[in-house]
Order: C-alpha cells, then structure tokens, then sequence
C-alpha cells in the first residue's frame, strides 16, 4: 500500500483530534474503537496499522503521535 505524504498526514491529523496529548489511554482506546479504528494495543504503545500511526504513552498519559514506514 504505498500512501502520499498528504493522506498520512490526514490520518495523523485525524487521530491526533480523536486522542489530543495528555489523554488517558482508555479515553484513546474508546475513541479509536467508537471511530471503528483497527488498532494493536502493546501497552505504552498503540500501533494502527491502517494509518501508518504508532501512539505512545507513558504512565497511561500519550505523550506522542508519530507515523512509521511499512516497507
């Protein structure tokens, strides 16, 4: 699946409206399942493979949204 740079920036966008810094991590995992978002909880990380999109947390608090290339 080879995705521009703009559609990976729209799915960032819209999963950072979805779960803004300093959320939970249930608050997260609610609002990418109510948004029917496919997703693989590891903890302190939250990879959504669909949008390219990792999520991080530390103590329970997401700290960063970040992309990641699937070559």
């Amino acid at each position: 699946m080879n995705m521009s740079i703009i559609q990976k920036q729209q799915y960032i966008e819209n999963i950072q409206q979805l779960c803004p810094l300093k959320c939970s991590i249930a608050y997260c995992l609610n609002q990418l399942r109510s948004a029917k978002i496919q997703f693989l909880n590891l903890g302190n990380l939250i990879i959504c493979p669909k949008q390219n999109c990792l999520i991080f947390f530390q103590s329970k608090i997401l700290i960063r949204i970040d992309t990641f290339t699937n070559t």
